[in-house]
């Protein structure tokens, strides 16, 4: 074998190496993609939770204080 022929080959390996590299990376990126739009759902559905719980806990303090207007007829009451 010539030595340029080593280089070619080398070369190649190299250049392949590279190729897997780049691969790698942007599926780290696209990894590091779904993970930050997993964990902005996360952060989204617990701040939800968090308003529902304060306005549970509202209501809750609000019938409390208030134990004579508990229920205000809003028209939907059952005709028991």
């Amino acid at each position: 074998m010539t030595a340029s022929a080593i280089i070619s080959i080398i070369s190649a390996v190299l250049a392949i190496a590279r190729a897997l590299v780049e691969y790698v990376q942007q599926r780290k990126w696209m990894d590091a993609g779904a993970a930050q739009a997993t964990l902005k759902g996360i952060s989204d559905a617990d701040a939800a939770i968090k308003k529902g719980m304060d306005a549970r806990a509202a209501a809750r303090d609000n019938a409390a204080k208030h134990p004579d207007s508990v229920r205000d007829d809003d028209g939907f009451k059952r005709s028991d």
